[in-house]
């Protein structure tokens, strides 16, 4: 479970991500090597109630058919997405045969929004993003100037900076999206999943 993670790990409502390592890959991006994980990856409050989540193939949608299914959100009034990485697994993702890498990384959440999506425009979501040892940082966005922009667009929502320290111990990095103090329904999104890029 994720360190952000605070529901009962016993409802069988909630989704419970299998392992990264058979859900993600790296891909070149540009002049960017960018590690993809699948939705699949992902702890989900309620994503095994049909009546809030389900999942829905990518292989159509374009350039996001790395991540090959996604998870779509129906309607639900509380969103929490949690999933956390072992940092020593990044060095290998990046770099497998050289013992300098990359210090600082950004994570990405890639979504979009149907059509008919609704209840974005109310309240702000949180990003979080925390390693072994660390104060979570926040940041806070709303989005629904993403909703009102495109609907046939995927959208890369900054989830927060993460440092891996050269030469220290293995540990995880934590990373999370909620929306859990409202009572404002929202709906009609898919996330596809996240990218984690060097900067």
């Amino acid at each position: 479970m994720s360190k952000f993670d605070q529901h009962n790990s016993a409802a069988g409502s909630h989704y419970f991500g299998l392992p990264v390592e058979e859900h993600c890959s790296i891909q070149r991006e540009g002049m960017v090597d960018t590690l993809f994980i699948s939705a699949k990856a992902l702890n989900i409050v309620w994503g095994n109630d049909r009546r809030y989540w389900k999942w829905t193939p990518l292989e159509d949608q374009q350039g996001y058919s790395k991540f090959r299914i996604g998870a779509e959100l129906l309607q639900v009034n509380w969103i929490q997405v949690t999933g956390k990485l072992d940092t020593g697994k990044i060095t290998k993702f990046f770099h497998p045969s050289r013992d300098q890498v990359p210090k600082t990384y950004e994570i990405f959440w890639v979504m979009k929004f149907n059509v008919d999506a609704f209840g974005w425009h109310n309240v702000p979501i949180k990003f979080k993003v925390a390693t072994d040892g660390s104060q979570p940082a926040q940041r806070i966005e709303n989005l629904g100037v993403y909703r009102k922009r495109n609907n046939i667009q995927w959208h890369e929502i900054r989830g927060g900076v993460f440092t891996v320290g050269h030469g220290s111990k293995s540990g995880n990095v934590y990373f999370g999206m909620f929306e859990t103090e409202s009572v404002w329904w929202k709906g009609s999104m898919v996330l596809a999943g996240l990218k984690i890029k060097p900067k």
